[in-house]
């Protein structure tokens, strides 16, 4: 593949590709850092985890996916995390060699939420799916 291949002149949006998820990456890391030291607004509260970073296909937005335990102080991260955007964006901008960091949009990200409430039903209906119910029954009829 020649360089023209790889050049972008139509200015049309594409699919981020490497670079769109080497910067992904990067603006994970830097901001879940970021939330680490600590982010001064009272609204920040409980366990705050940076899943994972959605590029445009322009690169020019970031969507910052965050789950937040307990659940209940959710709403309230969130808040507080696109307030704290702007600073997030220039603290991405300082600590990388890129010349232009994308907006910042944080969004709860519940996924693990649901999987936990998933695995909770399933053990209730009796699918526990780590096997040791049946090995337990097993030692029991084979002690008597």
């Amino acid at each position: 593949m020649n360089r023209d291949e790889h050049s972008h002149h139509s200015g049309a949006p594409r699919a981020p590709g490497h670079r769109g998820a080497q910067m992904a990456s990067l603006i994970q890391r830097i901001v879940q850092m970021e939330i680490l030291r600590g982010i001064a607004d009272p609204r920040m509260r409980g366990l705050v985890t940076v899943l994972g970073v959605d590029m445009s296909a322009d690169l020019e937005e970031a969507s910052v996916r965050v789950s937040v335990l307990p659940a209940e102080f959710g709403s309230l991260n969130i808040q507080a995390l696109n307030h704290a955007a702007s600073h997030l964006r220039r603290t991405v901008l300082k600590e990388s060699r890129i010349r232009h960091a994308p907006k910042l949009r944080f969004v709860l990200d519940e996924s693990l939420k649901r999987a936990a409430e998933v695995e909770a039903a399933m053990r209730a209906a009796g699918g526990d799916s780590d096997g040791d119910d049946g090995q337990q029954e097993l030692t029991e009829i084979t002690d008597t």
